[in-house]
């Protein structure tokens, strides 16, 4: 993958919905099969967040405020420059409120410096977190979940699923979850919306997979994983003891899992 202007671009527009529709699915699809890809548009996604989030906004605050007291100064100082005639008087309050600017734009610079280890820490983290998503996930497998009915829209959906065209079934899927009582529908839906940029989504298919169902630790796994595509390792790791507790299918993917995010 060639990280060029254009590709931002159409990152940026992906991430603000503002591609036509058949261009975002073909975008989502190929986010699917290029996992570099994938995780260019979660590092531009947490960016996104980082800026948006409360701490950077104060900092910004701050920034301006500063830069509007550097004004005021430098305002104020014009004024006693004209109206002085004596230039030592007006040499002495020049260098105060001289100094005093610098230490005000000193103060900014640290400001910006401390926005900066806000967004590098975050970004980190973020690949971090997307190599390790990267790394886990795994596709929930496509099988016949008609149990020998003959079922001609799902025989379809399933084979689409299983060639990836993630956002081509999500539609027929959400018809077939909210009409059947097959759980493990929700699965492939949950993982449809995985792979194509909706992660809450996923998350409220895994988390209404009853805890009584022989799929909710297959739902509570992806769902750990859902959260970790976000950026919220704080809510996988609880999930993940969860999992490291059944003493199921997914216990040592998930010990593995969890000690790299402690790590």
């Amino acid at each position: 993958m060639e990280r060029t202007q254009e590709l931002f671009e159409k990152i940026e527009e992906y991430l603000a919905e503002a591609l036509p529709p058949e261009e975002m699915e073909a975008f989502e699809n190929e986010m699917a099969i290029d996992p570099a890809l994938a995780l260019e548009v979660s590092k531009q996604r947490e960016l996104h967040r980082v800026l948006s989030d409360t701490k950077a906004l104060e900092f910004r605050k701050k920034i301006e405020n500063i830069y509007q007291d550097i004004r005021a100064e430098e305002e104020a100082e014009k004024e006693v420059e004209e109206a002085t005639t004596k230039k030592r008087t007006s040499f002495s309050i020049q260098h105060n409120s001289s100094s005093f600017s610098y230490w005000k734009i000193a103060a900014a610079f640290i400001v910006l410096l401390g926005i900066g280890n806000l967004l590098w820490n975050n970004l980190q983290q973020a690949g971090k977190n997307s190599d390790l998503y990267l790394s886990h996930y795994v596709p929930y497998p496509a099988e016949d979940v008609t149990r020998g009915h003959v079922v001609t829209k799902l025989d379809i959906v399933m084979k689409q699923y299983a060639n990836g065209e993630y956002q081509a079934v999500i539609g027929e899927l959400e018809q077939l979850t909210a009409m059947s009582k097959i759980e493990q529908l929700r699965l492939y839906l949950g993982n449809s919306y995985l792979n194509t940029g909706k992660e809450k989504e996923a998350i409220q298919q895994f988390e209404n997979v009853s805890d009584t169902s022989k799929f909710y630790e297959d739902a509570t796994w992806y769902r750990a994983l859902s959260y970790l595509k976000l950026g919220q390792s704080d809510k996988s790791i609880p999930i993940l003891k969860e999992i490291i507790s059944y003493n199921g299918l997914y216990r040592e993917k998930a010990i593995q899992l969890m000690n790299k995010l402690e790590n």
